[in-house]
């Protein structure tokens, strides 16, 4: 006697395919990333990723304000630039780091429909790609050109991957992926703004950073713009963890 295929299918519906399940692995992956030598490398990619958001963040933001956005150029450190003019700069200027935070609370809110994972995936992609072309070949006709042709392969390898997993992978993948995507985001924009936390508390001459444009904009010490992000930062990710997967269902 055959068994009822219902059945079988309700198991596999709890089993790793599972959007809790993806959260777990995905949380165990990037523990292994983050914890394990010789495994740190894994994260590069998601290192490149989070810096193009970033970047990306500043010259949107710039658009949306009336501004312009010239070009963005990352390097092969994990670090970035981008080149904007006009637009409101208060809002232009920490656009960096909130917009990282703002995209990883996103993917945290999204990685728990299996139905939405692919379309999430799939805009990502193509929006990484076409902003990628757009921004980043200005960059290979200026000084930094060489790492202008490194925006532009990364951007448009990390678009094309994203579309990849969301038109050629298993609904099971997709939201593992979004997870881990969610979870590197997350991770980064924390470690990066407490990162900008401790270098406008240095008693000597810092790098320039988006903390010290936004004192010299306003006065307000870099110091206090950093803690505000941070702060800032941890309610937008804390906010979609509960909001995602702790809030208990009305």
């Amino acid at each position: 006697m055959q068994r009822p295929r219902s059945s079988i299918q309700r198991v596999g519906l709890q089993g790793p395919d599972s959007p809790v399940s993806s959260l777990i692995i995905a949380g165990f992956v990037s523990s292994i990333m983050a914890f394990i030598p010789g495994f740190t490398l894994l994260s590069y990619p998601f290192r490149l990723l989070i810096t193009v958001v970033h970047e990306l963040g500043h010259g949107l933001a710039a658009l949306l304000t009336g501004g312009s956005f010239i070009n963005f150029v990352i390097f092969a450190n994990g670090a970035g630039l981008a080149y904007t003019a006009g637009g409101w700069r208060w809002v232009v200027i920490p656009a960096g780091y909130l917009g990282t935070a703002l995209f990883a609370a996103a993917f945290i809110r999204l990685s728990r429909s299996p139905r939405l994972a692919r379309a999430t995936l799939s805009i990502a992609g193509v929006a990484i790609i076409l902003l990628s072309l757009r921004y980043g070949i200005p960059s290979i006709f200026s000084r930094f050109w060489l790492n202008g042709l490194f925006t532009v392969v990364s951007g448009v390898a990390l678009g094309g991957a994203c579309l990849g997993v969301a038109l050629k992978t298993t609904p099971g993948w997709r939201v593992f992926v979004l997870n881990l995507i969610a979870i590197q985001a997350g991770l980064t924009a924390f470690s990066d703004v407490i990162g900008l936390v401790g270098i406008t508390t240095r008693f000597f001459t810092t790098p320039a950073n988006d903390a010290a444009s936004m004192a010299a904009l306003t006065g307000i010490p870099a110091v206090i713009w950093a803690i505000l992000w941070a702060a800032l930062a941890v309610a937008l990710i804390g906010w979609a963890i509960w909001s995602t997967w702790l809030r208990r269902p009305e």
